[in-house]
């Protein structure tokens, strides 16, 4: 099979892709593959190929890796091409603080109020999470864990705050897939119950606490992972594609770790 063929595999144009201009389209898909991995860090994205993947001129795809540069997720090099922006530790931790700060002050927030649908709703979403860990179903635990930090952001419907968090947890959830153990998704279960158990009884601080902690779980983690690949973040030779068996271990390793 073409390389090229296997690259963009992922890419179409099908209805089935939710609605928006091109651009927004392409970015959406171009987006996913880069959090999940399938475009790892050091990719070189071609232009062309993609075009021809999706029958589209080379308008919208520009517009699309422009989005995604502003989002920390590409990098566009004068002369040389586009590339699958590397891991960076100190982004990383920027991105924490970034999260930490607005979606602390959200729980706490929340608590004041305590809103009862919504506690009802985190509290349902937190026994589906346990379900799926049970059931060492990621997929799904993903599916839950975005969706529990999403209720607490959409509780306050501060649009401009939900899109800063939003562009934060994109380039943070590229070092969860590598780190997403069922150990951690146990733990990060109840540190979830620990926020909604905090809000319920009005504990502002620690609910904050909770949440803090709950973040802050991922320093300590990516430190473990840059060390494990380095080849995945900064500094490294930019255009140079990440070693993708490397990672394919990792993952399989990661699949094999036991719950208890």
């Amino acid at each position: 099979m073409d390389t090229a063929e296997t690259t963009y595999s992922f890419l179409s144009n099908s209805t089935e892709i939710p609605r928006g201009s091109m651009a927004v389209r392409v970015a959406a898909q171009l987006r996913g593959a880069i959090i999940d991995l399938r475009l790892p860090p050091g990719t070189m994205l071609d232009k062309s190929q993609i075009c021809a993947r999706l029958g589209v001129s080379r308008s919208p795809v520009a517009e699309a890796f422009a989005r995604l540069e502003s989002e920390g997720l590409l990098d566009i090099l004068p002369q040389r091409g586009t590339v699958v922006s590397f891991l960076s530790l100190a982004a990383i931790k920027e991105y924490i603080f970034i999260r930490k700060a607005l979606e602390g002050e959200t729980v706490r927030m929340l608590a004041s109020r305590r809103p009862p649908d919504l506690i009802d709703r985190l509290e349902a979403n937190v026994a589906a999470q346990r379900e799926s860990a049970r059931n060492e179903d990621r997929e799904t635990f993903h599916r839950l864990d975005l969706q529990f930090h999403e209720e607490l952001l959409g509780a306050l419907d501060y649009r401009r705050m939900k899109a800063v968090v939003d562009t934060a947890r994109n380039n943070l959830d590229r070092a969860r897939q590598m780190t997403n153990t069922i150990r951690r998704i146990t733990l990060g279960i109840e540190e979830h119950a620990d926020i909604v158990a905090a809000i319920r009884a009005a504990k502002a601080e620690r609910a904050v606490s909770a949440m803090h902690n709950h973040l802050d779980g991922m320093i300590s983690e990516t430190e473990v992972l840059a060390a494990r690949h380095p080849e995945l973040f900064v500094p490294h030779p930019a255009g140079r594609s990440a070693d993708q068996s490397g990672i394919i271990r990792d993952l399989a390793t990661i699949r094999r770790v036991p719950s208890t």
